[in-house]
């Protein structure tokens, strides 16, 4: 591998259920909160230290990667707070200039399951 591949996925999720997997590896994100979660090239050292829980983040190419989100809206509580499903992947090199690798916003009807598949380049 001629450079590191990282990234940071970052999952705002309001009132959803969410399930993210890149190029097929769960990526432990279960919703409801905002969570963030670092990701690797799948050569990289690090990902031979990395802990159990933690080895599908080693899961990054080069060039296309897919990202596959399942989402389910959960019922509205509290209108004044309204739920919010915002998806976004910056890799290293782009928090200097600021465009991420992807992003992605949705809005779903409660209860029903739904996703989105898509694909980003590294």
């Amino acid at each position: 591998m001629d450079r590191e591949l990282n990234a940071v996925l970052t999952v705002m999720a309001k009132g959803y259920d969410v399930t993210v997997e890149i190029n097929g590896k769960d990526m432990g994100i279960r919703g409801q909160k905002s969570e963030s979660v670092k990701l690797f090239g799948q050569g990289d050292p690090m990902a031979a230290v990395l802990p159990q829980d933690m080895k599908n983040q080693a899961c990054l190419q080069e060039g296309d990667n897919s990202i596959r989100v399942l989402y389910k809206r959960l019922a509205d509580t509290d209108l004044s707070d309204p739920p919010e499903l915002t998806i976004e992947l910056m890799a290293r090199e782009q928090f200097v200039n600021g465009a991420p690798l992807f992003s992605r916003k949705e809005k779903g009807k409660a209860g029903l399951d739904q996703s989105f598949t898509d694909v980003f380049n590294l």
